[in-house]
């Protein structure tokens, strides 16, 4: 055999054990590329659910969250306009028994005392019927000023039974019949200032 021809063979072989060695290493990196596409799939696909799962959640407690807050406005609008309602009933009552108090201040009248009793329990019956709608602060001044009223009719009985009206007071003192009006008169410089910061505060809360 010549020398070429083992040349050729030689060639042929290490060509042949190249070629396989090639196809092997081909191979191993589809195989390679086709494993690490398939779990960076899977790990994808995963993440991605994970995530859908998250936004899924999310958007439902989202759409909770809107509805609570939906029905929270509606709550408040409802009680607003209650509250609005009953802060205006209830200053027209105040008002009344104001001028009620005020009358009896001006001109001491005794057969004017029963309805101004009256009054007072009206206006305390008002403001306990709508105690679910008054704030705290308000309710503390409205009975303070129920005060201030109750104040002036004990001050009125006692001037009219100070003045002689009552046969059991007699021969009261003029310094006495002083003093009992001048009560009378800080009482009702306390409940015209009271009632002017309810209406203040009122007006301020009807406001928002």
């Amino acid at each position: 055999m010549e020398l070429i021809e083992y040349v050729k063979l030689a060639t042929a072989f290490i060509v042949s054990i190249g070629g396989t060695s090639v196809v092997v290493i081909g191979l191993a990196k589809w195989f390679g590329d086709f494993l690490s596409k398939r779990l960076l799939d899977s790990y994808n696909n995963k993440h991605e659910q994970e995530l859908e799962g998250i936004k899924n959640k999310y958007a439902k407690e989202l759409e909770e969250t809107k509805s609570n807050i939906e029905k929270a406005k509606m709550q408040y609008a409802r009680y607003s306009e209650k509250q609005f309602e009953s802060y205006n009933s209830l200053w027209k009552i105040l008002l009344y028994t104001k001028r009620q108090a005020d009358m009896l201040w001006e001109k001491l009248e005794p057969s004017q005392i029963p309805a101004f009793s009256e009054q007072i329990r009206l206006t305390k019956d008002a403001i306990n019927d709508n105690l679910l709608l008054i704030e705290d602060e308000h309710y503390v001044k409205l009975i303070l000023l129920i005060e201030k009223f109750e104040q002036l009719q004990f001050g009125k009985v006692k001037l009219v039974d100070v003045r002689g009206y009552s046969n059991e007071n007699e021969g009261i003192s003029i310094e006495e019949t002083r003093t009992t009006i001048n009560e009378n008169k800080t009482t009702k410089d306390n409940y015209d200032k009271l009632i002017l910061d309810i209406g203040k505060s009122f007006r301020t809360q009807l406001k928002g």
